[in-house]
């Protein structure tokens, strides 16, 4: 059955995916976007007419506009939010729970909350986990149907820079190793986020649910990953070690410096994934499995996903 969907954050890179997976099971999009000329880029305008062309729906406005976001859920049946992680973009989704909690009709929301589960982190260990975890109890309180997507690692960020977050592609000569580098990490790639929290979205067992992707063939250590690299290419890097101690020093530099917040929110992850371990698969008894779940949908391994770089 085709239902409405509202999809906030549809120009990143996720919400990109999340306008193919919602169109492959038959839905129609209402995508949320702020329509402003000086903001504007050849890529972003050629995005939105391929929108056009396939037929988005595009309404202008952001999360900070409760009158837009009114709007759009008059229109639709749920809601995704495809936002970052910035802390001041997701406090903006009380926004959402906001308005939402006012039109019955909404089956469900899926904020955005991927990642590895914030419930997993001590306080302040992950700055935005903090938050992540302040709009968990926005939406549960508004009584807003929800379902909390966790993901651990994105591959685009953790496969492609091979675990030495913030790198666009796979380090040439060098690459940083984290602890022992025998610490597991889970990874999805973006495109199977979307498959599987779309196939969620009007999932009668997944109301109301924290769900995770966990792949359980993309449970890798960094020493895994880097040497599944070195096969790939031919070539063997460098490694830089950084001790849990190096890093919590580094941490505690960025912290220092406001100027530095988005390199202290990729060191804060870092330890989370390859010192903490906790992105390894654990879940809390709560969360359910989507590719358990759906074992249907399929998933791009490791592997797979490695040799798009190969050839760059």
């Amino acid at each position: 059955m085709q239902e409405r969907v509202l999809l906030i954050g549809a120009t990143g890179r996720l919400g990109q995916h999340f306008v193919k997976a919602l169109q492959s099971e038959g839905h129609s999009i209402l995508a949320l976007i702020r329509k402003d000329p000086a903001t504007d880029d050849p890529h972003r305008r050629e995005l939105l007419a391929r929108y056009a062309r396939s037929r988005v729906k595009v309404l202008d406005g952001g999360l900070e506009d409760v009158a837009a976001l009114e709007r759009g859920m008059h229109e639709v049946d749920a809601v995704i939010s495809c936002i970052d992680h910035r802390p001041d973009h997701l406090l903006l989704q009380s926004n959402i729970a906001e308005v939402a909690a006012r039109f019955a009709h909404i089956s469900r929301v899926i904020p955005s909350q991927f990642g590895i589960d914030s419930r997993l982190y001590g306080e302040t260990r992950v700055e935005h986990g903090d938050f992540k975890r302040k709009m968990q109890s926005v939406f549960q309180d508004a009584g807003v149907p929800f379902s909390f997507v966790h993901t651990n690692g994105l591959a685009n960020e953790w496969v492609g820079s091979l675990g030495q977050l913030g790198l666009p592609r796979p380090p040439t000569e060098q690459v940083e190793v984290y602890g022992t580098g025998d610490i597991r990490f889970s990874v999805v790639a973006l495109e199977d986020v979307a498959r599987y929290a779309v196939r969620a979205l009007f999932d009668e067992r997944t109301r109301n649910k924290h769900v995770a992707i966990i792949p359980p063939d993309n449970i890798v250590t960094q020493t895994q990953l880097i040497r599944m690299w070195e096969r790939k290419t031919g070539r063997t890097l460098r490694r830089a070690p950084v001790s849990s101690a190096a890093l919590d020093e580094r941490i505690e530099g960025f912290g220092r410096d406001p100027s530095k917040r988005p390199l202290l929110a990729m060191a804060q992850l870092v330890r989370a994934a390859w010192i903490d371990g906790l992105g390894d698969g654990r879940r809390l008894p709560d969360v359910l499995e989507l590719t358990e779940l759906y074992p249907d949908i399929g998933y791009r391994s490791v592997s797979e996903y490695l040799e798009r770089y190969v050839d760059e």
